[in-house]
């Protein structure tokens, strides 16, 4: 339980923060990252930054919800592993209710991010083929390989999540979670009185 609760208070603050930040900023988290880079794809990542800047007035609103929505997962993480930690009678409905919103979540930022990625590969794709090129990872690809590539990992983050939202469902709706609440395996039914 404990091991679970770290990871919720983790990913929690992450939601929270990111959420946060792209509030304030609604292009940080498709950024280009400041990292050292070969001289062709440096070159080649100054030429994306106003096409991404672009894509992003493009799906400004839709970024802002994201970030809201975002922020507001990760209060309501945080609370439920205020509750997972004190005991609080209502810690395991509110990690299974986190487990559920967290699916939910994912899924719903899923279309946003795959559509970002298509638009950047649409609008940028020869000059993210050059800096790969140059950084000798992406030589001979086509568009298609490349929103294929974004698609599929975009995917697969989304794929972790939901599968540790899986792992918070079963473990506190599973035995282990009745056990550590205290809730019957079985509860008895009460007969029907005779009228």
């Amino acid at each position: 339980m404990v091991v679970l609760a770290a990871t919720m208070l983790l990913f929690g603050g992450g939601e929270l923060v990111g959420g946060l930040l792209a509030l304030r900023d609604p292009g940080a988290r498709n950024a280009i990252r400041n990292v050292a880079r070969p001289p062709g794809a440096e070159e080649a990542a100054r030429k994306l930054e106003p096409i991404l800047a672009g894509i992003v007035d493009r799906n400004r609103l839709a970024l802002r919800a994201d970030a809201i929505a975002s922020a507001a997962y990760g209060l309501f993480m945080l609370y439920a592993v205020a509750a997972v930690l004190s005991r609080d009678r209502n810690g395991r409905r509110l990690a299974l209710t986190t487990a559920i919103v967290g699916i939910a979540f994912l899924l719903a930022e899923l279309p946003l991010k795959m559509r970002i990625a298509r638009q950047t590969v649409a609008a940028g794709g020869f000059l993210l083929l050059e800096s790969f090129s140059a950084a000798g990872a992406g030589a001979g690809r086509t568009e298609a390989e490349l929103i294929a590539a974004f698609n599929m990992i975009t995917a697969l983050l989304a794929l972790i999540g939901i599968g540790w939202c899986a792992l918070l469902l079963v473990f506190f709706g599973g035995r282990r979670g009745r056990e550590l609440y205290g809730v019957p395996r079985n509860p008895q039914r009460v007969p029907n009185l005779p009228r």
